[in-house]
């Protein structure tokens, strides 16, 4: 019996053994399984990561291009802009030479002209005291506006040209037109004028009893005969449209040339 006691001790003395040399090599490819599923991990973990990075580097390098591109575009706009406002600049310059050539043109023309309207101004002066006595306030008023123009700084030269030239053009509209109006015959008198052109001036009383006309070689006013009182009254109507156009029998006179 001791025998075979022993036999089993040492048979289960060896299952153990067996059993425990057995157990060591799956507990080592469990640790080892557990730690490639670890490794996985970290490697997919890395992996995600790494994804990660190339999606955000992706993200960046387009939104790159795009900024980069849009630059691209922007120079090429500015270049073609440049070069207008080069263009533009360069005709500015041109115009602004131009300008500073013509003003030093102008300063001389102007310094020509000046005494061209002075002498213009007086020749109409002299010109209006010497014509027919007709709407002398107004047109001796005219002259003297223009003498006063031609002193002040604040009006430029071209203006001032302008106004003289008026006034010569509305003088040689008196030459062509014919007028009725009325006042003052220089003796406390009202009077009805009538004025043919430049060729006759006469006057009527409002009361029709006295007529009489300018006598340019006398240099003053004479009294006509009754013969003329109808003939003046209907230049009176023609000129105020009271009556259609005609011949007129009217007194004429012309000064003695000096």
């Amino acid at each position: 019996m001791r025998a075979r006691s022993s036999r089993f001790a040492a048979a289960g003395a060896a299952l153990t053994l067996a059993f425990s040399l057995t157990a060591l090599p799956l507990q080592a490819a469990e640790q080892a399984y557990q730690q490639s599923q670890n490794v996985q991990s970290d490697i997919d973990k890395a992996a995600k990561q790494s994804q990660e990075r190339i999606d955000n580097l992706s993200e960046e390098a387009r939104t790159m291009l795009q900024e980069f591109r849009a630059a691209r575009d922007e120079s090429a706009s500015l270049k073609i802009y440049n070069g207008q406002l080069r263009k533009i600049v360069e005709s500015q310059d041109a115009e602004i030479a131009s300008t500073r050539t013509q003003l030093d043109q102008i300063e001389g023309t102007q310094q020509k002209f000046v005494p061209f309207m002075i002498n213009a101004v007086s020749t109409l002066d002299e010109f209006v005291s010497r014509d027919l006595p007709f709407l002398m306030d107004e047109r001796r008023e005219r002259v003297q506006d223009l003498q006063t123009l031609l002193d002040r700084a604040d009006v430029t030269t071209a203006e001032k040209f302008r106004k003289i030239m008026e006034a010569y053009q509305t003088e040689i509209e008196y030459g062509r037109t014919i007028e009725a109006y009325r006042g003052d015959l220089g003796d406390d008198r009202t009077v009805r004028f009538l004025r043919i052109g430049r060729v006759a001036l006469m006057y009527q009383t409002l009361s029709g009893r006295d007529t009489g006309y300018w006598n340019a070689d006398a240099g003053e006013w004479q009294r006509l005969d009754g013969s003329y009182r109808s003939a003046v009254e209907h230049g009176l109507r023609i000129a105020s449209e009271q009556a259609p156009p005609d011949l007129l029998r009217i007194p004429v006179s012309a000064p003695e040339s000096n």
